[in-house]
């Protein structure tokens, strides 16, 4: 349905209503989906104070409304309507694919075709397929006559104020479309050719935005040798020339003459010629935010910037002006100009969020986190770029990009909608009206699932027994590309997700044989028949999935060697990216949790860095000087964004842990110095939390006393939801950080976690070049297999390899994250590395050169695209190291299988890491690597 401003808070309580009316309110429970964790808070909070009820969790009698996110929930049995994540409803129906008692499902947001949304639009509607089913089996059986009764009637509500309500009902076989009308007031929209002509701006030739000829004009030569660089001077000069060099031959591609009559004056239509539409232009930026200032009602003005660079660029621009100067009444402002963007520090949020100090108007740059999370009330003026940057996804070389783009026209009317909310308002948007109405924008924004890496997806498609990945992907709302599937599942082989395909079996004993649980692992839910439907093309009817189809489904996955290995089993059940799965887990095996989790929280959630426009050079000395080489903790000298991020959280939890002296004040002190986000970090810590207790659940660590199998929470939480009580996630906090445990042995000592994240993050190698400068920044090549192989990588500026000599560089290796094309292409969160750890711990195979004294690392075989790291070793060592890892590779597989576990509490560190042949191999590749260690900083001091 089309909604209203507050629709979440409103057809909830609608749909209980209308059951308690008709005597089917005991039986009702509605389940609501919000794509932020914020925004399913503060709407349960808002409907049960609409319904004269306590607020969720609070004391009191008990509330029919609850939530459920991650880290938290408020749900008790008397609750019925539950407002949650999108993804803990798919925690859920991992482990409940018939969503048992779940009567109503409103998904708020489908517009923004997020991921996770699409993945559950698909299973609902398979389940709305197989709940019919379900009931017409019973009601042809006698309508329950000495039997179970049969599931209530499953009723699903797709909620949105941008809705493509013709795409949505076409999936549901033509399900019916609400529209109800907003309250929000008119707002009247200006386009690029009416800001031009409000504000009298006039484009020169030569400015920033400007498209310009080959060579100079007649016109700019003249112009340039009587006033030079005199730009007030220029314009004038400029006016005064014909309109026929400007407009015979329009430089601006998309420049319709005939759309423009001769009532259009001159100079608008001269600037339409010569725009270049894709570029934002500043100065007028700067003329529109004058002209507005001076002729608007009192009131704020949010401003939308494609990214964090461009809002800087504009602040900057603006705080050189007395009128923008931030300076207060007194110093002659009329404005207090705000930024608002992901690394904005709260109080700045908070600022850019209430009323501004009385006499002054507030003008607030934002990126479109103002469009639908955060809502700025007083706003009563829009200026639109109508540009935003938007991640894509390259499969075939694994490589994601930042694109600045066009929104979408539904993005552009929601921008616009944000100036009507308290009085009629205005939106300046400076792009044409063409580009707009004429098919110059996307109608609706590209789906998430079309334009991102698809691994974790496809983890949970392998985890529920929904069939063969490619198949039930061609089947959900927009299907992402088949190579993207491929790559996706690529990537799960080179993690060692996906179990190696059956020698000489047949699909269906190798699909049975995979399908059964090893000796000490957790039990992982099955469906039960009843089960999930089978996703079925748009528009037709779902059927549901039964035993013999299950085993189908298994034995064709099996066949295309989709089947879960029991280290992908885990990395399934973990809410985190598979290669930061592996690196809990193998910082769990090599002595090193606790910043494995700490590492594989932030690279998850979001960075605690914290970037102020007014003091970005101060804040990035403050995050640089935690890596000096004489900083001291984990992260010194160590050339890790990585272990960074360790030594940031570190820092933190210290200053406020009362029994290293510690309080909430010290840590907020230590925040503040560092420029950190106060509330990341704690919410880094609830997630480390978490992320514990669901290892402590998979038996891959065993603390004493922990209690296993999740749950802890309510009913909705149960059966896949991944909920832990309070009591548990803070027993995890106690024995996660315990410095004497087998898994923290080597938590402080860098050699040992860098080892761990090239386990992790492998095959995702660069190299530095032999011609690299002896004195200035090296050069870099990836060498991950692929069709990028081979080809030139550039550190991120903001990681603190960044910027460092040849000379300085400690190792030649780097592993990271991601590689993403924007002006360049770059490597973000970098880590330095061995050559040993890439020998021990980095991609499969191991190519003995005999003959060239040297490893090949990885790759796959002679040609371009094979990616491989090539390592000096003389032979003899490599044999050694062969053996080693093979060692290794066995002790890893026997703690995926729950091999090496005992029979609970702590155990002993040989007990829970595979006896002591587990102990013998873990602590000689320590002493290895500790040794090269040795020797890189005795050579360094010699040199």
């Amino acid at each position: 349905m089309h909604s209203s401003p507050h629709p979440l808070a409103t057809v909830p309580q609608y749909l209980l209503e209308d059951a308690i009316a008709s005597g089917a309110g005991a039986s009702t429970h509605v389940v609501v989906t919000q794509p932020r964790r914020i925004a399913a808070i503060s709407v349960a909070e808002r409907v049960a104070d609409e319904r004269g009820e306590p607020a969720p969790g609070s004391p009191g009698p008990a509330s029919t409304t609850g939530y459920h996110v991650r880290l938290g929930a408020a749900v008790t049995r008397h609750t019925r309507l539950t407002f949650c994540t999108t993804g803990i409803l798919l925690r859920r129906l991992a482990g409940d694919p018939s969503l048992r008692g779940v009567t109503h499902v409103v998904v708020d947001e489908v517009h923004e075709r997020s991921l996770q949304s699409d993945f559950l639009i698909a299973l609902l509607r398979d389940l709305l397929a197989a709940r019919r089913v379900e009931r017409e089996a019973a009601a042809a059986a006698g309508g329950g006559a000495g039997g179970p009764p049969p599931p209530p009637q499953l009723k699903v509500v797709l909620m949105s104020a941008t809705l493509d309500a013709k795409l949505f009902a076409g999936y549901f076989s033509g399900c019916p479309v609400l529209h109800a009308a907003g309250r929000t007031f008119p707002v009247s929209r200006l386009f690029l050719e009416d800001v031009y002509e409000v504000t009298g701006y006039r484009l020169a030739s030569d400015a920033p935005a400007a498209l310009r000829r080959r060579g100079p004009s007649t016109a700019h030569q003249y112009t340039q040798s009587v006033v030079g660089g005199n730009r007030a001077a220029r314009d004038l000069v400029s006016r005064g020339f014909g309109d026929d060099e400007a407009l015979a031959a329009p430089l601006n591609p998309d420049y319709d003459a005939e759309a423009y009559s001769t009532d259009v004056p001159v100079f608008v239509r001269r600037n339409l010629a010569r725009v270049d539409e894709h570029r934002i232009d500043y100065d007028l930026l700067e003329a529109l935010l004058g002209h507005i200032d001076a002729s608007s009602e009192p009131g704020a003005v949010l401003v939308f910037l494609p990214g964090i660079g461009e809002i800087n660029m504009l602040y900057d621009r603006l705080t050189a002006q007395r009128a923008f100067s931030n300076k207060g009444p007194a110093g002659g402002a009329r404005c207090v100009v705000l930024p608002l963007h992901s690394a904005v520090p709260p109080a700045g949020q908070r600022a850019a969020l209430r009323p501004p100090p009385a006499g002054l108007r507030k003008v607030v740059l934002a990126t479109n986190i103002a469009e639908t999370s955060l809502t700025i009330e007083d706003v009563v003026a829009v200026v639109d770029t109508g540009r935003h940057k938007e991640r894509r996804f390259n499969p075939s070389r694994a490589m994601s990009m930042l694109v600045e783009d066009w929104v979408s026209a539904a993005s552009a009317q929601q921008r616009a909608g944000r100036a009507g909310r308290v009085r009629p308002g205005v939106c300046y948007a400076t792009f044409t009206k063409k580009r707009f109405e004429g098919g110059g924008m996307r109608r609706y924004g590209a789906p998430e699932i079309t334009r991102v890496p698809l691994e974790e997806l496809v983890l949970q498609i392998l985890l529920m027994g929904l069939g063969p990945v490619s198949e039930f992907l061609a089947r959900v709302l927009e299907p992402p590309q088949p190579r993207a599937v491929t790559a996706a599942l690529d990537v799960l082989k080179q993690v060692g997700a996906l179990e190696p395909p059956a020698p000489v079996a047949s699909a269906s004993t190798s699909a049975a044989t995979a399908a059964q649980q090893q000796p000490g692992q957790p039990q992982l839910p099955q469906p039960q028949a009843p089960a999930q439907p089978q996703a079925q093309s748009p528009g037709q009817v779902a059927m549901p999935l039964t035993t013999a189809s299950i085993a189908s489904a298994a034995a064709a996955a099996a066949a295309r060697r989709e089947v879960l290995s029991p280290l992908g089993r885990h990395l399934a059940l973990l809410p985190v990216a598979p290669r930061l799965g592996k690196l809990l887990v193998v910082g769990a095996l090599l002595g090193c949790l606790a910043p494995a989790v700490t590492i594989a929280a932030a690279m998850s959630h979001k960075s605690p860095f914290l970037t102020p426009t007014e003091e970005r050079g101060e804040a990035e000395r403050a995050r640089r000087a935690l890596a000096a080489p004489g900083a001291g903790g984990i992260a010194a000298g160590q050339q890790s964004d990585h272990l960074l991020l360790v030594a940031a959280y570190e820092r933190w939890r210290i200053a406020g842990n009362s029994r290293y002296g510690g309080s909430v004040r010290a840590a907020a002190a230590c925040a503040k110095k560092h420029f950190l986000h106060g509330q990341t970090l704690e919410q880094l810590a609830e997630m480390r939390c978490q992320l514990a207790a669901m290892l402590a659940d998979a038996r891959l660590v065993q603390p004493a006393g922990a209690r296993t199998g999740g749950g802890g929470g309510d009913e909705f939480g149960g059966g896949g939801g991944g909920g832990h009580g309070k009591a548990a996630l803070a027993a995890a906090g106690q024995w996660l950080d315990d410095p004497m445990a087998p898994w923290n042995k080597h938590a402080r000592d860098p050699v040992i976690v860098k080892a761990a994240l090239t386990a992790a993050l492998s095959p995702a190698v660069a190299v530095m070049c032999e011609d690299s400068s002896p004195t200035g920044p090296p050069r870099w090549a990836d060498a991950a297999p692929g069709a990028g192989a081979g080809e030139e990588v550039f550190v991120h500026p903001s990681s603190v390899v960044h910027g460092l000599a040849t000379p300085q560089l400690e190792q030649p290796y780097l592993v990271y994250l991601e590689k993403m094309k924007t002006s360049r292409l770059y490597l973000r969160d970098v880590t330095a590395t061995s050559p040993l750890s890439l020998l021990l711990f980095g991609p499969e195979p191991l190519t003995v050169l005999h003959a060239e004294g040297a490893v090949v690392v990885g790759g796959s075989g002679a040609g371009t695209g094979t990616g491989g790291v090539r390592v000096a070793c003389r032979a003899q060592t490599a044999v050694l190291v062969k053996q080693l890892r093979r060692a290794l590779n066995k002790l890893l597989e026997q703690r995926f299988r729950g091999a090496g576990g005992g029979g609970g509490g702590a155990g002993g560190e040989g007990a829970w890491r595979g006896g002591a042949l587990g102990d013998a191999v873990i602590a000689a590749v320590r002493q290895m690597l500790r040794e090269e260690d040795d020797q890189r900083s005795m050579a360094a001091k010699l040199t």
